[in-house]
């Protein structure tokens, strides 16, 4: 099986690449940018391209058996700050691989990471099943849900067989802790580094993680699946909230991390987490890691890096 990551030089990439070359698959990266170092010896090659621009590497790499859509260039904070650039990037460069893909004479499988935290919106229930109502609540999360909705009309109408998997907060080795994501990377670098981790409200918030080997499990799954379902949660299978990611940090520290308190956001639902059960079910797959576990794996990648 001959694997292509699209985005596959980020912090998931670089898991799903190895859990798909750990089972045997031929995995080549494309990626807007290549990484400073090599770093994933699993790869069989790497292309700087637009992930998007089917001609700038399908004949490089052979073409492909599987597809994993990781490629997008924005985050919950920048697709609010402009909505317009969100969907020109991110849902208008997938429209114009699934335009390219028809060309083709064999038909990839398309495996897209959507977001479980993103495209629900505001829980009516918890946790939440992949039949809940899907009412994002920012740019973000529009976008993820419409290239969704494009990808189920592909498949129905030209026959690309795809596969979505709803991803919660993934978390792990190779996730940078300088940027507006990740909140359990953040905490750490910070924690490490002796300065206040930033809490808003008073920490109650519950949020589902997931560890990133994990979620390169679900992708070879996903891969694999000859069910009927094609939406996928894949989660952690239990909250945690912002206070416990604190207190397991203090205890793998040994030490106190200072908080500086700031007013609870109103955009911020109290809970969300994922019901995983139809990806237990349906690709046998469940979370191995547990999180305190999980969360000692980041501290230690990162306290290699500065």
């Amino acid at each position: 099986m001959r694997c292509v990551i699209l985005g596959g030089g980020g912090f998931l990439g670089r898991h799903i690449g190895r859990a798909m070359a750990a089972e045997g698959a031929e995995v080549w990266s494309v990626d807007r940018y290549l990484p400073a170092a090599q770093i994933a010896p699993w790869l069989a090659g790497e292309f700087q391209a637009d992930c998007f621009d089917l001609s700038a590497w399908w004949d490089l790499v052979g073409g492909a058996d599987v597809i994993v859509h990781l490629a997008s260039s924005t985050v919950p904070a920048t697709a609010s700050e402009d909505p317009l650039g969100d969907v020109q990037a991110n849902l208008v460069g997938t429209l114009r691989l699934l335009r390219d893909l028809r060309n083709k004479a064999a038909r990839p499988r398309l495996l897209f990471a959507s977001s479980g935290g993103a495209v629900y919106g505001r829980p009516q229930s918890v946790p939440l099943s992949e039949s809940h109502p899907t009412m994002p609540m920012g740019a973000y999360g529009a976008t993820k849900l419409a290239i969704e909705h494009y990808l189920r009309i592909e498949e129905a109408q030209h026959g690309l067989p795809v596969r979505i998997l709803r991803l919660s907060n993934p978390y792990g080795e190779w996730q940078q802790p300088h940027g507006v994501q990740g909140v359990i990377a953040v905490f750490a670098h910070r924690a490490l580094h002796s300065m206040p981790v930033h809490v808003w409200g008073d920490g109650s918030v519950v949020r589902d993680f997931i560890y990133a080997a994990d979620v390169g499990r679900a992708f070879v799954a996903a891969a694999h699946h000859q069910g009927g379902a094609r939406i996928f949660n894949v989660g952690g299978g239990a909250g945690h909230s912002v206070n416990d990611i604190v207190l397991t940090l203090e205890r793998l520290l040994g030490r106190t991390v200072e908080r500086r308190v700031f007013p609870a956001r109103s955009f911020d639902p109290p809970v969300n987490v994922l019901d995983i059960r139809c990806a237990q079910d349906e690709l046998k797959w469940r979370p191995e890691m547990v999180f305190e576990e999980g969360v000692a794996k980041a501290v230690d990648w990162l306290r290699t890096v500065a």
